[in-house]
Parts: C-alpha cells; sequence; structure tokens
C-alpha cells in the first residue's frame, strides 16, 4: 500500500473563512434586503438562500440566483458554491457546466471544501474537464486536510491507482497550492489591517 504523506499539510492549511464564521443574528427581511442592496455579501448569501428555500418570501430560484451571483463575485464562496450546484443543474439559471465549473474553482481557490471535493470528482471521472489524477489527488489533498472525510476516504482509494511519480506531483501541487493560499491570506489580512503590520 502506498503511504504518502505531505508534511505538515494539515497544520499549513488555512480553514475556510465560512468555517470561521460567529453566529450572527438573523436580520428581519427589511433589513437583510437593505444590507444586500448595499452590497454587504454576506445578506445577499442569505437573501439568496431566502429565496431559494420561500423562507419569508415567495420561493423563486432566478431570484436565489441572482442573489447568489453578487455575492459570488465579491468572493463569498458559499455563494460561489450555491451558484455552481445551479450552473451545473439549471436551477435558477440556464444549465452551464462552464459556468459550474467556473465558480466551483473560485471557491475551491478561497478553501471552500465542498468545491474542492467536487472538483476532485470531476477530475477524477473527466466530467467537464480532462481526466487528471494529478489534479484529482491534489483537490482531495487539500479537501481531507481541511477536515473533509469524503475527500480523505476516496484520497485513500484513489492513490492506490497511481503511480508513485503521480502521487509525489500531486502533492508537490497541493503543497504549492497551500503556500499561494497562505501567501495570499497574508496580503489581504495585511491590506485589511495596516496597523497589525511591522513597522
Amino acid at each position: 500500500m502506498k503511504s504518502f504523506l505531505l508534511p505538515g499539510m494539515v497544520l499549513s492549511l488555512l480553514i475556510s473563512t465560512s468555517a470561521a464564521l460567529a453566529q450572527v443574528p438573523v436580520l428581519d427581511l427589511g433589513a437583510q434586503r437593505a444590507a444586500a442592496e448595499a452590497g454587504d455579501s454576506a445578506a445577499q448569501f442569505d437573501l439568496g438562500n431566502r429565496y431559494l428555500a420561500g423562507d419569508g418570501v415567495i420561493a423563486d430560484n432566478f431570484e436565489a440566483a441572482r442573489w447568489f451571483q453578487k455575492a459570488a463575485e465579491q468572493d463569498n464562496n458559499n455563494a460561489q458554491y450555491n451558484l455552481a450546484i445551479m450552473y451545473m443543474q439549471g436551477t435558477g439559471v440556464i444549465a452551464d457546466f462552464s459556468q459550474a465549473l467556473y465558480w466551483f474553482r473560485r471557491a475551491a481557490d478561497l478553501g471552500d471544501l465542498p468545491s474542492q471535493f467536487t472538483l476532485a470528482t470531476f477530475y477524477m471521472s473527466g466530467r467537464g474537464v480532462p481526466q487528471d489524477p494529478v489534479q484529482a489527488h491534489m483537490w482531495f489533498t487539500l479537501a481531507a486536510a481541511g477536515g473533509n472525510r469524503a475527500a480523505a476516504a476516496n484520497l485513500v482509494l484513489y492513490q492506490e491507482m497511481m503511480s508513485d511519480e503521480q502521487i509525489v506531483a500531486a502533492q508537490q501541487a497541493a503543497s504549492t497550492w497551500i503556500d499561494n493560499f497562505n501567501r495570499n491570506r497574508a496580503t489581504d489580512d495585511a491590506v485589511a489591517n495596516p496597523a497589525a503590520r511591522a513597522p
């Protein structure tokens, strides 16, 4: 049995911001709509969910997709994932697998575990992308390192079908992705909080 571990991967992978969100009180519909219209991506995402579920509003998949799109364009990874699913299924939008793939990739690049897992399955099966065991392994590795159990189980099984060279290449790709993610995160934090930068 092949056993390749990327040293320190679990420790160096930052968890998606969606996993660290504090509990936010639910706004009434009027306040939520006002915040969404003012550009608050969390409010836009929540309003999209309301329209999707018919929570306090008449269910409307088109309106849900519109609000998810607004939040997704502001890098709300939850909205990006939901929008990707809608494009994949043709719910509230015209089915467009290339758009689904685009939004899954954007969310995955922000550390969204379900999007990373989904991309891994696409690369594993060749659905909408060329079949690529290295990319599949990389995305399974990243999702597993973030705590996605299905990705961890698939990773163990999938690497049995790969060559040693492919596994090493996938681990190097995952390591590079983590380094870039952490570097981008540090840059974003420094821009958002200039006082925290060292003099």
